[in-house]
């Protein structure tokens, strides 16, 4: 829009007259039955019998649209040429001879390091970033699986030979990828035809090449990527209250029409990571109580839940770490507070990990708990978590304030009712013989089947 004043009318008329050829080609293409096209304003004055030669001639130029395009554009850069018109750009002049082997730079001694590695890192994170994205998008749409290690190391070994053949680094991009997506291509057969076309149209076809113009190959790429815009999942995302990947949405979509996309992935990949970060460090903690199965619920959702006379339910849906121990320590002690409780069960069934803040964490809770003549126990653990427990001690910890480690909810309970924590220091420490029975396991070399 800030350049509007720079626009040249013919390239303009160009340009958006083959936009418009292949989005009418497209259009047409996927119009639907015989019926469908017959009864559509547009359609109905185009032939719509599929048997018809005018049909299927129409159809051929419909999956040709892009090759028509790009024709139709140098003829008529062509014409405008011979009218006298020279303001539409072409690529000009190639001056290359073909495919030239060659090392890259000249020399280690004089490469600028510091300038060279945060290029590097630079280069291979966006183009990394930017396959990844496309790549796993087309195989959500199309059902298929995707490896994004397989990825990267295609990337690399194809990098590498283009740094000893004078290329530029490339990633698999945004336009070209939706382009072939757009025109239904499925196989890397396609991958293979288009590099032997552009091997014969780099020694053979560059005079022709040369006096076509940017503004032809802009209509095709403009399509690609429309096609890949999903302007609707802004609504379902909103409509699924998932606030902080609409906020992420927000973010990267304008970055990359107002700049370019990679501007855009880099602001995308930037948001992610704080919004991972804010659900780290904000999750879900509720106060549970017992439904009639005998399960544990968010009292929140089901009120018909029963809290316990002598003890109060806390749970948290995420790891314990140095981002939301302190969180989770406010919120046992603000909700073992309530009451007349005299235990504080934590369900840790959701918890898959603690690191040593959250080991120290679990240990200062349960002073402060016995200081207020309470006592923590900590429910539902799974084996690493009651070894990583083990190991750091916060067993012992919890025993000489009065409480205790559970392998399950009964047991906790059991305990809160005033009976013997026997049973469950023994079933914890069963749990934990069983994790370090199983990593020996794993450490021996599977037999090949």
């Amino acid at each position: 829009m800030s350049h509007l004043d720079q626009a040249d009318v013919p390239t303009v008329c160009l340009a958006w007259g083959l936009l418009g050829f292949l989005i009418f080609m497209k259009s047409w293409k996927t119009a639907g039955s015989e019926q469908k096209r017959q009864a559509h304003i547009l359609w109905q004055w185009l032939p719509s019998n599929k048997t018809s030669a005018a049909f299927r001639g129409l159809k051929v130029m419909a999956d040709l649209a892009s090759l028509v395009c790009v024709t139709a554009g140098w003829v008529w850069a062509f014409a405008y040429r011979q009218a006298g018109i020279d303001s539409v750009k072409i690529i000009g002049d190639s001056n290359t001879k073909g495919f030239e082997f060659a090392m890259p730079g000249r020399g280690l001694n004089e490469i600028n390091w510091s300038g060279f590695i945060v290029s590097a890192f630079m280069i291979s994170l966006v183009g990394f970033l930017e396959t990844v994205a496309i790549g796993g998008k087309l195989a959500a749409q199309a059902k298929y699986k995707y490896d994004p290690n397989q990825e990267l190391l295609a990337l690399g070994l194809a990098n590498v030979a283009s740094g000893l053949m004078s290329g530029f680094p490339f990633t698999g991009g945004f336009s070209r990828t939706a382009v072939a997506s757009t025109f239904g291509t499925t196989s890397q057969f396609t991958t293979i035809l288009s590099s032997m076309l552009v091997v014969v149209a780099t020694y053979f076809l560059m005079p022709v090449v040369e006096k076509l113009p940017l503004a032809a190959l802009a209509p095709p790429v403009v399509q690609g990527a429309l096609g890949v815009t999903a302007l609707p999942d802004f609504k379902s995302t909103l409509n699924a209250k998932q606030y902080m990947d609409f906020i992420v949405m927000v973010f990267c979509f304008p970055t990359s029409m107002a700049l370019t996309v990679k501007e855009g992935l880099i602001v995308g990949f930037a948001a992610s990571i704080m919004k991972i970060m804010y659900d780290v460090t904000n999750p879900n903690m509720v106060v549970c109580g017992r439904m009639f199965d005998g399960s544990y619920r968010d009292i929140r959702h089901y009120p018909e839940a029963v809290m316990l006379d002598n003890c109060v339910i806390v749970r948290v849906d995420a790891r314990i770490n140095f981002t939301n121990s302190r969180r989770f320590k406010e919120f046992s002690l603000r909700a073992g507070s309530a009451g007349k409780a005299k235990y504080v069960i934590m369900d840790f069934k959701s918890v898959n990990g603690v690191d040593m803040t959250g080991c120290e964490m679990l240990e200062s809770l349960a002073e402060t708990l016995h200081k207020r003549e309470q006592a923590l126990l900590i429910a539902n653990l799974k084996g690493p978590v009651t070894a990583c427990l083990k190991a750091a001690h916060v067993h012992d910890h919890l025993k000489s304030h009065g409480g205790s480690l559970c392998w399950n909810m009964d047991q906790a309970i059991a305990i809160a009712n005033g009976g013997d924590s026997a049973a469950a220091e023994e079933s914890v420490t069963d749990l934990v013989e069983r994790v370090s029975y199983a990593k020996k396991v794993n450490k021996r070399k599977a037999p090949r089947v």
